[in-house]
């Protein structure tokens, strides 16, 4: 009767983490596409329209570029210095190392930084303004659950929380600690970051067309 009953809780166990296993799926399956979506509505705003201050007696253009690709390289070494600790432990081990001693979730954090610093590469504040928005709109909800899931499931989690800021960094907190490396997972994040960068290239190149006259400029954004 007891092994019978340990093993009803086994499948149950079983079942729960199969479960929550494919609600992740489903949610990273939602994040891609909401991601892709997002990125094909700013791509279809710098082919049809055009920078406000793009040919003006000002450097502001110039400015918002060299701002925005500062911030798109730290947003992308951000996240791999991120994947160094966390590759292939998450959800397995609770880190608190590294650039997890300075927020809980610095994936998110540099993915911001990078979405902004993309946006401004555009030399449209409000192209880095509409990806603020979205973030604000859809990544709380994502965050929650995370932390749901890593209280539920590590006990230390609760100091953690106490002493290390949900999103910002604080820079006091570091610790180095050290990191691991899952090689399949960082080639594909360094193939996504090149990819990633490479949509500068394309800004650059349709802001050329647009100047040329080869491309129509149907409106002009700020």
């Amino acid at each position: 009767m007891r092994t019978s009953f340990l093993k009803k809780e086994e499948l149950a166990a079983m079942d729960i983490t199969h479960t929550a296993n494919g609600l992740q799926i489903a949610r990273t399956r939602q994040r891609l596409l909401l991601t892709r979506l997002f990125g094909l509505t700013i791509l279809s705003l710098v082919v049809f329209g055009s920078s406000f201050w793009t040919g003006g007696a000002t450097l502001f253009d110039d400015m918002l570029f060299l701002v925005g690709l500062l911030l798109a390289v730290v947003g992308v070494c951000g996240r791999l210095w991120c994947l160094s600790y966390i590759c292939g432990q998450k959800k397995r081990v609770l880190i608190t190392t590294g650039p997890y001693s300075l927020c809980r979730h610095p994936l998110y954090f540099f993915s911001f930084v990078g979405g902004i610093g993309l946006g401004l590469c555009t030399e449209m504040l409000s192209v880095a303004g509409i990806f603020a928005l979205a973030f604000a709109l859809y990544y709380p909800p994502a965050i929650r659950g995370e932390e749901a899931f890593l209280s539920g499931n590590f006990p230390d989690y609760e100091e953690y929380r106490k002493r290390v800021p949900l999103f910002f960094p604080r820079l006091s907190n570091f610790v180095e600690g050290e990191g691991t490396l899952c090689v399949r997972r960082f080639r594909r994040e360094l193939m996504a970051a090149g990819g990633f960068l490479l949509f500068i290239g394309v800004f650059e190149l349709l802001e050329a067309l647009h100047e040329a006259s080869v491309l129509p400029t149907y409106f002009l954004l700020p």
